[in-house]
C-alpha cells in the first residue's frame, strides 16, 4: 500500500486510505477491501457536501477483494473534511488534508499490484482518458512521466512495434502484431515520457502476420518517439502493450510499398484515407502515394455466357464515391455491382445506381451492354481516390474485384471524366441529382479554389475616375480581338471615358495574348489591362475575377465574340441605369452576323419534357422587327453583353460559380438581381454583333452536351419557385416610384 506523506498532512478518526499526487494539484486516494464492491462509495464533505470534482474506479484484486480509487482536486488554501465510505456495510472515515501537505506521487508498481488482467484494462483506460480530461492532466510533466511507467510495470518485456515508413516530416506508418483472439480494438495510445495520445484512427488489421497474431497498421506522429514509446491498444476486454524503440531513418512511404513485393489493397487505402485526413502535407503525402504506386486495373473477362464487365469510372470525394462502368450478363447471373471499403467490406449501392443500354467493343465486333453508374455517399475522402475498388456479386455467391484504371488527380480532368460517364440521350435528372451533381460540386469547388488571379499587366495609363469597367473574358479564342479593340477605339466615349479589362482564362496563351493586345495598345493609344488566371475556371470565375479588379461603378461585361459595329453602345446603356425604377442590370439587342435577332431579352420557360430552360425573345426576326424594338423590363439579359451596378453585382454575390464551364450563370445572376428587388431592362436603341458560342465551342467537354444538362438541372432545382412565377405572370413593366438605392450613371 501506499503510505502517507506525513501524520500531519493527513488525520482521520480511523484507518484511512493511502493519499498520492498524480500530478501537484490532483490527488488520489488508495483504499484496499478485502471484498468486492459492488456499487461506489460515498465521499462527501463532513458537512454532508458533494466534493467536485471527483472520480472513483474499483479494480478487482486477484485475492477478491477491490482497490478502490478516489481522485480529488488538491486543497488550495484552507484544508478539506471529508467523510470516506467503504461500501454500504464498510467504515465511514473521517479525513482532513492540508493544503501544505508534503504528498509523495502516486508509485506505479505499487497501484497495479495484485490487480487483475481486466482490472488494468480499467485503470489504463481511465488513466489515459477521463481522468486525464477531468483533471486536466494532459500537459502534467509529473503525471506523464508516472503514464510511462505505469505502462512499462504492465508487461515486463513487451513486444516491439515497429515503425516502417515516413509518410511526411510529421507522419510515419508503424505496425505491431496483435494475438488473433484480440477483438475489437477500441482506441490506441501512444505513450512516452513527454506525454500521450491517441490515435485519431482505429489501427487497420491484417491478417498476413506471423503465426497466432495479426499485423495491426496504425499512422502517428512522429514527435514524442525519438527516444522510445510504448503503443497501448484497448479492446473491450483485452490491453496489449507493444514497445516502439526510437526512430531514425525510415524509407519513404513509396519506396516501403515497392520494397514489401506484394500488394495488400485494403492497407492501400487505409493509409490513404489516414493521410486524408491529417494535415496539408500528409494529403499531398496520399496523392503521391497513389501516382508512384498505383493498383493493377482488374476487370471481369468472360465469353459466351458468362458475365463480363468493368470500372472505367471512378472516384471518391469529400461528398462520396461515384463508379461508372458496362457489363455483359447473357444469362443474368449478376445480382449486384457492390463498392468496397478499405478494410474490403462490400457496400450495395442501392437506390443511387443506374443502368443504360448501351454497346461495347469485344475484340473486332461492337456488342451490346449494360452501360451503369452509381453513387454512394458513406464512403468519402478529402482527398481523392484514385482508385476505388468494386465487386461484382454473381447469383452463385461467387464475387470478382473490379479495379479502374488510376483516374486523374486534376479537378478539371476528373470533371471531364464525369461529363462523358452517361451518354446524353441517357441522362436524366435522377441521374444527375443522386449521381453527378454531388462528386461535380465538389470537384467544382476545388477547381474554384485553384483558379485565382495570377497576375496583371498594365498597358498604358488608366483613366483615374472611369464611368464604366468593361470586362472581357477571353477562353482560347482571340481571333475576334482586333475587331472588338478596334471597335472601341472608335467610339470616342468608349476611349475616353470606359477602364478595359481583359481576362485570360486560358494562361497557356498568356503569351500570345499579351503580344496581340500590346499591339492593340500601341496602334490605338487606348490603356488596357489583362488579368491572367492561374487555371481555367470557367466563365463565371473569369468575370468575378475581372469585377474585383474593376475601378468604375458601372460593369459591363461583354464577350469576346460580342463586338459593336456603331459608337455610343456603352453610353447608351449607362444612360438608363438606376433611375427611379431602381435598374441594376441592362441588355442590348443582339445580332447575328447576317442582320437577325440573337438576344432581345431572356425569358425561362419548360421544353416539351418539362425541363426549364433560358430562351431569347424574337430569337431568329428580323432586327425591325417591331416586338423587338420596344425597351421594357425583361426577366433577364445574356451575359454576352450587359450592364451591371457594381453595388448591386456585389450585393447579390456576383456571378455564382458551381455551373460548369459556362451556362446559366448570366440567368442566375438576373434572377439573383429580380430576387433582390432590381430591375432588368432590354434596351433595343443599342445593338451589337454577337458571333455565337465560338469561344465555348472549343471546350469539349461542353460541347457533349452533359454539362448543359446539369447546369440546367442546377438552375432549375435552384429557381424553380421563380421560374414558374415569372413564366405565368411575367415581370412588372412599371414599378411604384421609391428611394433609389443606386443614382443614374453620369
Amino acid at each position: 500500500m501506499l503510505e502517507f506523506a506525513s501524520s500531519d498532512a493527513v488525520r482521520t478518526t480511523g484507518e484511512a486510505p493511502d493519499v498520492c499526487l498524480l500530478n501537484p494539484d490532483t490527488l488520489m486516494l488508495i483504499w484496499d477491501t478485502p471484498t468486492r464492491l459492488w456499487e461506489v462509495p460515498r465521499l462527501e464533505t463532513a458537512a454532508g457536501v458533494a466534493i467536485s470534482p471527483q472520480a472513483t474506479l474499483r479494480l478487482p484484486l486477484n485475492s477478491g477483494g477491490t482497490r478502490l480509487l478516489r481522485v480529488i482536486r488538491r486543497p488550495k488554501d484552507e484544508p478539506v473534511s471529508f467523510l470516506a465510505e467503504a461500501g454500504t456495510l464498510g467504515r465511514k472515515d473521517e479525513i482532513t488534508i492540508e493544503p501544505d501537505g508534503d504528498f509523495e506521487f502516486a508509485n506505479a508498481s505499487l497501484l497495479i499490484e495484485g490487480v487483475t488482467p481486466s482490472g488494468r484494462l480499467s485503470l489504463v483506460s481511465t488513466l489515459l482518458g477521463m481522468w486525464a480530461s477531468m483533471f486536466r492532466l494532459r500537459l502534467s510533466k509529473s503525471y506523464n512521466r508516472f503514464l510511462n511507467h505505469l505502462v512499462s510495470e504492465i508487461v515486463e518485456r513487451p513486444q516491439r512495434a515497429q515503425a516502417l515508413a515516413k509518410l511526411s516530416d510529421q507522419k510515419m506508418l508503424i505496425a505491431a502484431g496483435l494475438p488473433e483472439a484480440f477483438k475489437e480494438i477500441e482506441a490506441v495510445f501512444i505513450v512516452s515520457p513527454s506525454g500521450f495520445r491517441r490515435l485519431a484512427m482505429l489501427p487497420h488489421t491484417s491478417h498476413q502476420g506471423p503465426r497466432g497474431q495479426d499485423l495491426v497498421y496504425m499512422i502517428t506522429d512522429r514527435a514524442g518517439t525519438e527516444d522510445g514509446a510504448y503503443l497501448v491498444v484497448t479492446g473491450v476486454r483485452t490491453l496489449a502493450i507493444r514497445h516502439l524503440p526510437g526512430t531514425t531513418v525510415l524509407p519513404s512511404l513509396s519506396r516501403w510499398w515497392q520494397a514489401r513485393g506484394k500488394s495488400d489493397a485494403d492497407l492501400r487505402e487505409y493509409i490513404i484515407g489516414a493521410l486524408a485526413r491529417s494535415d496539408m502535407k500528409a494529403s499531398k503525402a496520399a496523392i503521391e502515394f497513389q501516382l508512384r504506386c498505383p493498383l493493377s486495373s482488374q476487370r471481369v473477362a468472360g465469353g459466351g455466357s458468362l458475365p463480363s464487365g468493368e470500372v472505367d469510372l471512378a472516384v471518391t470525394t469529400a461528398r462520396g464515391t461515384l463508379i461508372g462502368g458496362w457489363y455483359r450478363d447473357p444469362v443474368d447471373m449478376i445480382a449486384s455491382i457492390d463498392l468496397l471499403d478499405s478494410n474490403g467490406i462490400a457496400h450495395p449501392f442501392g437506390d443511387g445506381f443506374y443502368r443504360y443500354t448501351g454497346n461495347v467493343q469485344d475484340e473486332d465486333r461492337t456488342v451490346p451492354a449494360t452501360g451503369f453508374v452509381g453513387f454512394y455517399q458513406d464512403i468519402q475522402s478529402p482527398v481523392p481516390i484514385l482508385q476505388p475498388r468494386s465487386v461484382m456479386r454473381l447469383t452463385s455467391g461467387n464475387r470478382h474485384l473490379m479495379v479502374p484504371p488510376a483516374q486523374p488527380i486534376d479537378p478539371a480532368e476528373a470533371r471531364a471524366r464525369i461529363l462523358r460517364a452517361v451518354p446524353p440521350q441517357h441522362l436524366s435528372d435522377e441521374i444527375i441529382e443522386n449521381c453527378l451533381a454531388p462528386v461535380i460540386g465538389d470537384l467544382q469547388q476545388k477547381l474554384m479554389g485553384s483558379a485565382k488571379v495570377d497576375h496583371i499587366i498594365e498597358m498604358g495609363t488608366p483613366h483615374e475616375d472611369p464611368d464604366v469597367s468593361i470586362v472581357v473574358p477571353l477562353y482560347r479564342v482571340l481571333g475576334f480581338l482586333r475587331a472588338q479593340v478596334g471597335a472601341f477605339a472608335c467610339d470616342p466615349w468608349v476611349a475616353k471615358n470606359c477602364d478595359l479589362i481583359f481576362v485570360l482564362d486560358s494562361p497557356e496563351q498568356v503569351e500570345e495574348c499579351e503580344h496581340l493586345l500590346r499591339g492593340l495598345h500601341i496602334l490605338y493609344g487606348i490603356p488596357m489591362r489583362l488579368v491572367v488566371m492561374t487555371r481555367n475556371g470557367g466563365y463565371a470565375r473569369a468575370c468575378n475575377a475581372g469585377a474585383e479588379v474593376a475601378r468604375s461603378h458601372l460593369l459591363a461585361m461583354l464577350n469576346s465574340d460580342v463586338i459593336p459595329h456603331t459608337p455610343g453602345w456603352a453610353q447608351g446603356l449607362a444612360s438608363k441605369m438606376g433611375g427611379p425604377q431602381e435598374v441594376a442590370a441592362v441588355g442590348p439587342k443582339l445580332l447575328f452576323e447576317d442582320g437577325s435577332i440573337q438576344h432581345a431579352g431572356m425569358y425561362f420557360a419548360p421544353n416539351e419534357s418539362g425541363k426549364w430552360l433560358n430562351y431569347h425573345y424574337h430569337k431568329g426576326m428580323p432586327d425591325q422587327y417591331r416586338d423587338a424594338n420596344v425597351e421594357r423590363s425583361v426577366p433577364g439579359v445574356t451575359g454576352a453583353c450587359m450592364m451591371l451596378h457594381r453595388d448591386a453585382f456585389n450585393e447579390v454575390g456576383g456571378f455564382t460559380e458551381d455551373y460548369v464551364i459556362g451556362d446559366y450563370e448570366d440567368s442566375d445572376l438576373c434572377l439573383k438581381i429580380r430576387q433582390a428587388d432590381f430591375d432588368i431592362k432590354y434596351i433595343p436603341d443599342v445593338s451589337l454583333y454577337h458571333f455565337e458560342r465560338k469561344s465555348i465551342s472549343t471546350h469539349a467537354d461542353y460541347m457533349r452536351g452533359v454539362a448543359a444538362e446539369y447546369n440546367a438541372w442546377l438552375h432549375a432545382s435552384r429557381w424553380r419557385d421563380m421560374l414558374e412565377d415569372i413564366h405565368a405572370n411575367g415581370v412588372p413593366q412599371e414599378r411604384s416610384p421609391s428611394k433609389t438605392k443606386h443614382g443614374a450613371a453620369a
